[in-house]
């Protein structure tokens, strides 16, 4: 049953055993292992239910109606940087590339060495849900038939360089190669929770409450009974019906590193540590021109990466594909220096750097909205500014004729491939980088004593008997990887925990 809370518009009362708060990579897999079995489960989306068949390969509507404030909510510092966020039934994975990584064996290491999670995050049980989490979403390689250009450029230019880079792994199951993945998959291919985890825990009697905003939850002692809020006209943030789903047994928090912290702390949670140690991928990208069309806007989105200097410049390099609507407004330049570069664009390839930030923010309710400060550290620029370089030389081995730099303080356009040693005297000032942000960690992260974290070995928040955390906010670092699968194992392997504990009791 979904519950559209923006059509329906009426007060609501209900109970179940769990209430899952969010429905992205966390909350729809716990919802997954909930229904199966047997539970009671109700799962609130703060964003609308935005079906397949409504997708829009324009970049407005689909910003306006999915996207968190528009993308307008910025981490803030020295520089501004755009949170990408899905915000609807599906969350971030309806938005999102597909692309898939489990955590590095490099990466779970210091959880173990330094934060004591070897034994809360065991590494072989996590593999034994990635196994079955891949097997059930179809993940695969991107097909050749559907690298388009732009990621074929990509595997060239690998080759040549001699290189680590390999196709894109991708929860689709017969992806068309339409690069519409950034606005919702319009085919069904891209195997998001809207068209998985979600009605597969539907079948088996979710209940699912869409632009239903959650205002706190409901505390008795140190118990949760249930979580209050709004039904709401999402865009507008027009409160319509208030609501209270009363939860027998657990709430169960997978709002992402933002809204989660921000939602304990308005339910009386209080530790230092909650709202801080917000992690991040910082994303800057690069165009360059070839002699021959590329057609950027036909192929999978991110077909391809680059993972050679993952280790040693805590960065990957990864193509990106684009609608033409969306290219074009990313292209740099005004006036006569927009439409030239406009009239180029069939010619033009998409790559980014993908920053595994040492940086560690923080994220608040201020007096405007969401507070979330953020600034990139000495490590971090030089990474950057390491990695774009590298880019500019994988997009010369392929061929490029010129790059497009996009960073104020050196030349516009590189047109020979010494010229990417620009990047090497680049500004350190970040803004002057246009960049943006996804796969957000930290702000509730998992610690063995209280007086270290916010959440538990056993995913409980410290000092209730029964607040869940399952979402990346747990996460002692960030990854340097995607994290879409690393947070659907951990999430499973929370709800498996649950239904253990459940058993027992």
């Amino acid at each position: 049953m979904i519950f559209d809370g923006e059509k329906e518009a009426r007060a609501v009362e209900e109970a179940f055993d769990f209430v899952i708060v969010g429905s992205g990579a966390a909350g729809a897999t716990v919802a997954r292992v909930l229904a199966e079995a047997g539970a009671s489960i109700a799962i609130v989306e703060e964003g609308p239910a935005v079906s397949t068949g409504e997708f829009v390969d324009a970049l407005f509507p689909s910003v306006r109606r999915m996207f968190r404030e528009m993308s307008m909510l910025s981490a803030r510092g020295r520089a501004m940087i755009p949170i990408i966020q899905g915000t609807c039934l599906g969350g971030s994975t309806v938005i999102n590339s597909g692309i898939v990584w489990r955590i590095p064996d490099d990466v779970w290491a210091p959880w173990q060495s330094e934060f004591g999670l070897g034994t809360a995050l065991p590494l072989e049980q996590l593999h034994a849900h990635w196994d079955l989490i891949e097997r059930e979403l179809s993940v695969q390689p991107t097909a050749r038939e559907v690298w388009g250009e732009n990621n074929r450029l990509m595997d060239l230019a690998r080759a040549r360089l001699g290189v680590s880079g390999f196709p894109t792994q991708r929860n689709v199951q017969d992806c068309r190669g339409s690069a519409r993945c950034l606005t919702g998959c319009p085919f069904g291919a891209k195997q998001s929770m809207l068209v998985s985890y979600l009605p597969y825990a539907e079948r088996r009697g979710a209940a699912l409450y869409t632009s239903a905003r959650v205002d706190r939850i409901l505390m008795k002692a140190a118990r949760a009974t249930g979580v209050r809020g709004y039904f709401h006209q999402p865009t507008l943030k027009t409160n319509l019906a208030p609501f209270v789903l009363h939860a027998r047994k657990a709430v169960i928090v997978a709002a992402s590193a933002i809204q989660t912290p921000l939602l304990l702390r308005r339910s009386g949670v209080r530790s230092p540590h909650l709202g801080r140690h917000f992690q991040a991928h910082p994303g800057c990208s690069l165009m360059a021109i070839f002699d021959e069309p590329v057609y950027s806007w036909h192929g999978a989105t991110q077909g391809y990466e680059i993972d050679d200097h993952r280790q040693d410049g805590h960065f990957k390099v990864e193509s990106i594909a684009l609608p033409l609507e969306t290219l074009l407004a990313t292209m740099p330049g005004v006036g006569r220096a927009w439409a030239t570069n406009m009239a180029a664009a069939p010619h033009v390839a998409i790559w980014a750097v993908q920053l595994r930030a040492q940086a560690e923010g923080t994220v608040r309710e201020g007096m405007l909205g969401t507070d979330v400060r953020y600034d990139l550290t000495a490590r971090d620029m030089h990474n950057l500014r390491r990695g774009l370089r590298f880019t500019a030389e994988l997009f010369f081995a392929a061929g490029a004729r010129e790059v497009m730099t996009g960073v104020h303080g050196i030349s516009e356009r590189l047109c020979r491939p010494e010229e990417a040693q620009a990047f090497d005297r680049a500004p350190v000032d970040p803004s002057a980088y246009s960049m943006i942000m996804s796969h957000l960690f930290g702000t509730a992260r998992m610690s063995v004593r209280p007086q270290d974290g916010v959440v538990g070995p056993d995913f409980r928040v410290h000092g209730t008997q029964n607040i869940y955390v399952v979402d990346s906010s747990v996460f002692p670092t960030n990854l340097g990887v995607n994290p879409q699968l690393p947070i659907m194992g951990v999430a499973m392997h929370a709800a498996r925990q649950m239904v253990e504990g459940n058993r027992a009791n």
